[in-house]
């Protein structure tokens, strides 16, 4: 893996996110973490009164860039101080609303990867507040680190999948490949609460081992009658370091609104979640 993308918010769970990028480049052949900041304003807070009769001007506006920048110098300062000597670190402020801001730096830099912070719910993070929109829209691979979760190296790693739907799973094909940045045993796991597996275990195991054979992996049922639950108490179960979220409109992390996701990663604080594409 070369480079990392992490948009910033100056949160506590987008530091806590950027403190995991940091140890993560420590284990893996990092290059470059570029920081992004949106200090987007739209023209309606330009041309109307704010509900204390107060306009946004252009030297409002440069202010608040200024105030911005010097905070990403910081940033960038205490980064360069956890991170390995050899990552560079880059800063870009975009006027750009958030999503735009990231697809202009994905289209410029072809990043690797997309580090977020997950929402507490009760801490106010612009990144947080829009995970699921960022995730879908990305065109790179998109980590999600929990609020409370810290680096740990990835030795194993949890798939949920539907295996009625098995052909996604050769999206797995050549990850541990990708810049040599991710190669943990798998644990495929298939919640089925309508045990639709039964009788055909040899067939889907077949399956498994024809489109996942760069990897040690295992196959696990689960007959939870709730997804998220089933999925984050066997990753609790098996002290599983990361869970993948295949991509497509079925995913399970697709599937979860937004009070549901910041939900699931709060509880089980420990799983940061990868989002293929």
């Amino acid at each position: 893996m070369k480079t990392i993308l992490i948009p910033v918010d100056f949160s506590d769970t987008n530091t806590n996110a950027i403190k995991y990028a940091a140890d993560m480049g420590c284990d893996m052949p990092v290059k470059k973490i570029i920081l992004l900041k949106s200090y987007y304003t739209s023209v309606y807070e330009q041309i109307l009164p704010s509900p204390d009769y107060l306009l946004i001007s252009p030297d409002d506006i440069e202010n608040e860039r200024q105030k911005i920048e010097v905070e990403l110098k910081e940033l960038m300062k205490k980064l360069k101080n956890r991170c390995h000597e050899n990552i560079e670190i880059e800063t870009v402020v975009s006027t750009e609303p958030i999503i735009r801001a990231i697809h202009d730096v994905v289209d410029d830099q072809r990043p690797d990867l997309m580090i977020v912070g997950g929402d507490m719910g009760h801490e106010l993070s612009m990144i947080g507040e829009q995970v699921i929109e960022i995730a879908k829209s990305s065109s790179v691979k998109v980590l999600v680190i929990p609020p409370n979760c810290n680096y740990q190296k990835i030795e194993q790693a949890l798939v949920p999948c539907d295996l009625e739907a098995v052909a996604r799973l050769g999206v797995l094909q050549g990850l541990n490949t990708s810049h040599s940045w991710l190669n943990p045993k798998l644990m495929l796991l298939y919640v089925d609460p309508k045990n639709k597996h039964i009788g055909r275990e040899e067939e889907f195991e077949a399956s498994v081992k024809q489109l996942v054979n760069c990897y040690e992996c295992k196959l696990h049922y689960s007959d939870d009658k709730n997804i998220v639950r089933g999925i984050l108490n066997f990753a609790k179960e098996q002290s599983v370091q990361l869970i993948i979220a295949l991509p497509g409109k079925h995913s399970f992390f697709y599937n979860l609104t937004h009070s549901s996701i910041t939900e699931a990663l709060s509880i089980n604080a420990t799983n940061p979640v990868l989002i293929l594409k």
